[in-house]
Parts: structure tokens; sequence; C-alpha cells
């Protein structure tokens, strides 16, 4: 017998050991160790509370895995639901044999229910669900194929939204089998395939309480102690649900000092587990700009109170004066960068009127009365309003790519009229490319915005030059 095969069943051995120790965990409300115990490659754990009609979706997605049911088993912490939800995990576990229910009393946020869900655990990998979700069918399979493919300590499957909810939809475009932990740092929400070796080798578990960004600081531990992170864009993994009742832990308010504790407290975690400084401080900087300098966005500043602002504020200058010398100002792009400068300086009117600029520099311009000759693209750039933002530049990109081919600009009265050579289209290559403009309010330039296609009067074309409108409605042209 292979040394390998003798560790495979070592492990196996000490598999169906947990699960008989697991035995002992058995309480009252407990329905006790699911049949897969022994066998188990992956445990989804499900923190339950109060999430009904959308609780019987996440079941059925669960129910609906096309991994045998042997080699999962789903663990459900009911946290004192009122709403009939502990009786219909009740039911359905009755059901499903490698279904486990677990009733406790109310503790009020889901940290205890995941850490009795972890304690309760006997797969290799833990998966985390939230009980409003749901899963994509094929989703435990592909997961624990790929984690045991390139021996992954955690995986991160692709997101989608549902109802409006916002993720961090650029970090799952491709599979990326080892990624930095600065870069996966960008999702912290607790919806990952992590191996359950690594949570018990470090002690890893949730905050218990009442305390914001847990599923983050628990998260931000399994990342830094990790020997390999994954990013899994293969399927449609997971759907994060915006409640139609408002009533996610995400939306509920926030107050600016123990929010700003719980970055804080995240900003520690990694300055301690980080062992590069200059890239913990990096890592500290994204995170502030993240979870902190967003609160100041002109969707959100407006409606605080004056109040509010200033607690806001004073908490993110602690911060600031503990984790972020000005010196890393230099590495933040608009509107953060200044964000950031006017925080330092407490000049919560220069917020607003940043607050007030970033509105303006953000719109997506319309092209209007387009043009093609043998000579030129020409198109009128109309901005909203003229007389208070202008365009500092504007390219022709080549998709997917650097490249980029520099528009003319003149001023006609209040209009624009953007020009683009044909020759200097025709350098970068048969390649698609987008119209992309930089505006610019007094001495502030804004980031890169898809100039808009017209309403009509598009594609028009000429030779190898087709102008026409995309499937999102920006202005494009085809070189190819």
């Amino acid at each position: 017998m292979s040394v390998g095969d003798r560790l495979a069943g070592a492990r196996r051995r000490l598999r169906k050991l947990s699960a008989r120790l697991a035995q002992f965990r058995v309480r009252e409300g407990d329905t006790g160790p699911s049949s897969s115990a022994g066998s188990a490659r992956v445990s989804v754990i499900v923190p339950v509370f109060n999430a009904m009609p959308y609780l019987r979706e996440l079941l059925d997605s669960l129910a609906d895995q096309d991994l045998d049911p042997a080699l999962f088993e789903v663990i459900a912490v009911d946290d004192g639901s009122t709403d009939g939800g502990g009786r219909l995990l009740d039911d359905v576990a009755s059901r499903h044999p490698n279904w486990r229910v677990i009733h406790e009393k109310n503790s009020g946020w889901p940290g205890h229910p995941r850490n009795v869900g972890i304690d309760a655990a006997t797969g290799d990998y833990l998966f985390f669900c939230d009980a409003d979700d749901r899963m994509g069918p094929e989703s435990l399979r592909r997961m624990v194929a790929f984690a045991d493919e390139h021996d992954v300590d955690v995986v991160a499957p692709r997101l989608v939204a549902l109802g409006g909810r916002r993720i961090q939809s650029s970090l799952f475009t491709a599979t990326v089998v080892d990624v930095d932990a600065r870069t996966v740092l960008a999702t912290l929400s607790p919806q990952k395939l992590i191996r359950r070796s690594l949570i018990e080798a470090h002690g890893i578990r949730f905050p218990e309480g009442k305390i914001r960004l847990e599923d983050g600081m628990m998260l931000t531990r399994c990342y830094l102690r990790s020997r390999r992170i994954a990013i899994l864009a293969d399927y449609d993994h997971y759907f994060l649900r915006q409640r139609d009742d408002g009533r996610n832990i995400s939306s509920e308010r926030v107050h600016p000092e123990s929010y700003t504790e719980s970055v804080t407290e995240l900003a520690r975690i990694i300055l301690e587990l980080e062992p590069d400084p200059r890239t913990a401080e990096l890592m500290v900087l994204d995170l502030f700009r993240r979870k902190a300098l967003r609160f100041y966005a002109p969707e959100r500043l407006p409606a605080m109170s004056a109040l509010t602002r200033r607690r806001w504020v004073h908490a993110h200058v602690r911060f600031m004066e503990r984790f972020v010398p000005e010196r890393l100002d230099s590495h933040l792009e608009f509107p953060y960068r200044q964000r950031a400068q006017l925080i330092r300086s407490r000049d919560i009117s220069g917020l607003e009127s940043l607050a007030s600029t970033q509105r303006l520099l953000e719109q997506n311009p319309r092209a209007s009365r387009v043009t093609l000759d043998a000579e030129a693209v020409s198109f009128d750039v109309d901005l909203d309003p003229a007389d208070e933002v202008d365009i500092a530049r504007i390219v022709a990109r080549v998709r997917d790519g650097d490249a980029e081919a520099a528009g003319g600009i003149e001023r006609r009265g209040t209009s624009r009229h953007a020009v683009f050579a044909r020759a200097d289209l025709a350098e970068l290559g048969p390649v698609l490319v987008d119209v992309v403009v930089e505006l610019r309010a007094g001495d502030i330039v804004g980031t890169p915005r898809r100039v808009r296609a017209p309403a009509e009067g598009l594609p028009l074309a000429s030779g190898s030059c087709r102008i026409y409108s995309t499937v999102k409605g920006n202005l494009s042209v085809d070189l190819r």
C-alpha cells in the first residue's frame, strides 16, 4: 500500500471518528448527525432567522444539487425563527437524511449559528449560505472538484445579484487558480468554499454578537492563513438576494462609530497576519476605500444629517491617523483621493461640494449628429450642464486592451465636437474600439466613462470602418 493510500485511509477513519464524536453534541432541538457525516466532502452551513418565504427557495436549491447526497451534508441552524422557518427545516430534514437541523435560542446575529454549524460539520470543506439566497444546481459538485484538482484552501465562486443586490461582479469574470489575497479581499461575503482543516488548525470562528462585518473578519483570517485561494468563474454558483422587505442585515442602518470600529478590527487582522508590511498597508488602504470612503458618495452624503456627517468624518479621521498615512493618498484615484484629503482636513463643506462635482463627472455623455467619411469619424458630445463640465480627453480604446487613439475636441458654442482621424484609427489594427471620455469640472478630472450612442442614425459604415451602438447603448467602432 502506498503512502498516499495510507494517508487517504487515515483521513477516512478520522472523518468517521469525527462523525461518532458528533453524536455527543446531540441535544434537544438537534436532529443529530446527518447520514453523510462519515462521507461528506462538503458541509453546507445555513444560519436561519425569519427568512420566509425566501428560505424555501434556498432549501429547494440545496435539495436539487447534482452532487451525490452521500458526499454533502446540510447543517441548518435555526436561530429562534418565529415565522415558521424552523418547522419548514424540520419537514425538509425528515425527507433528506443528509440534512441536520439544530434549533437555538435567538442570538440576534449570524455569527453564533454559523459557529454552531462549524462545530457540527464533518465535511472536508465548508460552504456558508444565507437563508434568503439560492445556489446553482451544479455548484457544490463543481466547487469540490475544482478545490480537489488544484489543492485550494479557499474558493470564491462566481456570485450573481438578485433584486438589485450589489456585488463585486468584476472579480468573477474569469477563473484564477492562484489569486493573491489583496485581490480577493474585495469580496468579504461568507459564500466561499473553505477547507475545514484550515479553519480548525487556526481556530478560526465568526465573532459573535451584533458586530458589523463579522463575516469579513472571519474570511480575512481564512484568506491570510491559506496556502492557495482561487476564483471560480466557470458557472453562476450563488445568487445573492436583495430582499423585497428590506430585511437583509446589510440593509440595516449603520452607526459611524461601531461600523468604523469593525473596519478597524479588519485592519488590525490584516496587519497581524500579512507578513509583508508594504502589502499590508495597501490592503488596509483598499479596505478603507471600500468600507469607509463610500459613505461620501453623491447618493449617500446628501441624505445624511449634518450631525451624522460630522460623526463619520470624526471616526474616519481617527482611523486614518492610525492606519492610513498621507503618503498613501497617491495610490487612490478620483474621487477617493479627494475624499481622503478632505477628511484629513475635516472639510465637510468640501466633501459636500465634491459629491456635487462627482455627479457631473460620472455622467455618460451622449453622442449626436454622428458622421463618417473617408477622412474621419466625427460627432457632437452633449454635456449636462455644458457650462459646468467640459471634456478633458476623449479616446477610441481597443476593447479588452490598452491601445487607444486620441480624438480632437472642438468647442462650438455650448457644444463639443469630437473628431477621430481614420488614419489614427487604422493604426490600431482590425479591432473593436470603444469611445471613452474623461470629463473635467474645475481642476478635477473624472475617471473614464463610455460615450452613449445616439438614439437613432446608427450603424454607419464605410470601407473597413463601422460605427454602431452596443447592446448596452454605448458608442463603438468596428475596424475589422
